[in-house]
């Protein structure tokens, strides 16, 4: 039998190649579209503390502009690092009194001017519960503050993740799970804050290893990221309404949404590591586009009258007037997978062709998988018959 650390190198490609089908279904925006159009400078800031090496969160804060909060993963103090937006610069840090944090991996906030830290790390999915804490948007400067805190457990079991969106309207967490396969996005009851513990209830699907999200302004939709890619959301029902690529790092892990609405902020792990900004895919124009498509259905009745005249000897002899009837149903799944996400009539891809696209690329990867692990093990199997 494999060891553990062998089937580990067997994974590992296997893992790759799903996440990058899933990505590539998923990718309906084209190439990643970069916050300048010069192609010299993409990057917003690069982070300027030796102090700050695994930076596995990102939020821009709504309470003190100019001003950018990060943590890092497991093995630190449970501290907020406050940057300067303009240049990376170490301004501020606020640690957490009476915490012991066992591995933070998300930041949240909302317009309340509030901010949630959310140690919900859990790689061996072996944690009974979680702890979130909620404070007051730090300054800069050093300081320690307490924070609110409730306890968090899922209701199908322990699991890892390393994103958290906070919903200022209603009090609620909403946690996205960071699994290879069975992903998933739970949420706490309203104005869980107001308890010591809460449950998280599975609510909608989630790209496999998530390993941040962010709310748009005014939560108008989520982004959920991976270390390829990022899936756009409507919120707070979770349906996809697009997705995107996100540049090559050493190990995205963050993502963050500035006030303008137009970009998102994506870091990694690493010493010095590059904040860079991508430009969110441009909204189609649905309202206008589906009319025009609509009155142009009726065309279709006014042809079928007269097919039922020729039945008899369409069969055989007319292949112009089956395609006229016939062909009808049968030209919009030709038109759907239009390059450009649009079909013929110009209409947006809509959330449910989205979805499709993600599991059709899941499905992919799924495929390599066997495959990869199949070849390996049929060249093992070769190689002791050999001997």
């Amino acid at each position: 039998m494999n060891s553990p650390a062998t089937w580990s190198r067997l994974a590992a490609p296997a893992v790759l190649a799903l996440m990058f089908a899933t990505a590539g279904a998923g990718a309906v925006s084209g190439p990643a579209a970069y916050a300048d159009d010069d192609g010299q400078r993409h990057r917003v800031f690069r982070i300027n503390s030796m102090e700050i090496t695994e930076s596995s969160s990102l939020f821009v804060s709504t309470a003190h502009p100019g001003l950018v909060y990060t943590t890092n993963d497991s093995g630190d103090t449970p501290t907020i690092y406050v940057l300067d937006a303009d240049n990376g610069a170490l301004v501020g840090r606020t640690t957490l009194s009476g915490v012991d944090a066992v591995d933070v991996e998300a930041l949240a906030g909302g317009t309340d001017g509030l901010l949630v830290m959310a140690d919900i790390g859990d790689n061996d999915s072996v944690r009974d519960s979680v702890s979130v804490y909620r404070l007051p948007q730090p300054e800069s400067g050093r300081r320690t503050a307490s924070a609110e805190r409730v306890e968090l457990a899922y209701v199908d079991g322990p699991r890892d993740a390393e994103s958290a969106l906070y919903d200022a309207r209603t009090g609620r967490i909403f946690v996205v799970s960071k699994e290879l396969a069975g992903a998933s996005v739970y949420v706490t009851p309203r104005n869980v804050f107001d308890r010591s513990r809460a449950l998280l209830r599975r609510v909608a699907g989630a790209p496999a290893l998530a390993t941040d999200a962010t709310l748009l302004p005014g939560a108008k939709g989520a982004v959920v990221r991976t270390y390829v890619g990022a899936t756009i959301y409507s919120f707070p029902s979770f349906e996809p309404v697009g997705a995107m690529p996100l540049p090559r790092l050493e190990q995205g892990e963050s993502i963050a949404a500035p006030p303008s609405g137009a970009v998102v902020w994506v870091g990694s792990e690493g010493v010095r590591s590059p904040v860079i900004a991508v430009r969110l895919p441009k909204p189609s124009p649905t309202t206008p586009t589906t009319p025009t498509t609509s009155p142009t259905t009726p065309t279709t009745p006014t042809t079928s009258p007269t097919t039922p005249i020729a039945p008899p000897t369409t069969p055989t002899t007319s292949p112009a007037t089956p395609t006229t009837s016939p062909t009808t149903p049968i030209a919009p799944p030709t038109t759907a997978r239009a390059p450009t996400g649009e079909d013929a009539a110009g209409t947006p891809e809509t959330p449910r062709g989205v979805a499709e696209k993600v599991l059709v690329g899941s499905a992919v990867g799924l495929v390599l998988v066997v495959a990869f692990v199949g070849v390996l093990a049929w060249s093992r199997r070769g190689r002791l018959r050999s001997r």
